[in-house]
């Protein structure tokens, strides 16, 4: 058996302090920055409140020449979004965050790079948390969120896109307090 190293986390009560100090930015903002930090606010709720990857919501060029293209209004069905890989192998659905009206949704695609988001939400993450951590930490948020909330093992698995089941398992150990906190409560 090979060792994973669990993933670094964001509770949903950490969640809500970077998006408040994300309201407060925005609302100081002025011109051409009030755009980008409203930009940096729809990647949030959606790499925290749909479980997507950066390069799923800004798009991306691989090294062998295959594009993942950024995420577009047209994507959305209702009450989900449709996450096209690039590949065409992996496309899933996940839920559309109850965050996002109409207004947010026109502003897709987003404009700004992969290198200005990580930067952004690492900055951010460390001015409101004091804590380093990537914008890839929402997505495990959104797992571990789901999997502290009960959710079936292979309904994450689903959401999240994984191929293997125990690449989703590390949601389930991701919570060492809650764990502890549960084994306490059966004895």
């Amino acid at each position: 058996m090979v060792n994973k190293k669990l993933p670094k986390i964001l509770e949903q009560r950490e969640f809500e302090l970077l998006f408040k100090a994300n309201t407060k930015q925005l609302a100081e903002a002025k011109g051409k920055k009030k755009k980008t930090i409203r930009e940096f606010r729809l990647c949030m709720i959606l790499g925290f409140e749909a479980g997507m990857r950066i390069s799923e919501i800004v798009g991306y060029k691989r090294k062998d020449g295959t594009t993942i293209n950024p995420l577009t209004k047209e994507q959305f069905e209702g009450n989900q979004i449709r996450i096209i890989d690039g590949k065409g192998k992996k496309d899933r659905i996940v839920p559309k965050p109850k965050r996002l009206n109409e207004t947010i949704i026109t502003m897709l695609p987003i404009k700004i790079g992969r290198r200005a988001l990580q930067k952004y939400f690492t900055k951010l993450g460390k001015e409101v948390l004091n804590k380093h951590i990537t914008f890839h930490t929402l997505r495990h948020g959104f797992g571990s969120h789901l999997a502290g909330m009960g959710r079936p093992l292979h309904e994450i698995q689903m959401l999240m896109g994984h191929s293997r089941l125990d690449t989703t398992g590390i949601y389930l150990h991701a919570n060492p307090r809650q764990a502890i906190e549960g084994a306490q409560n059966v004895f």
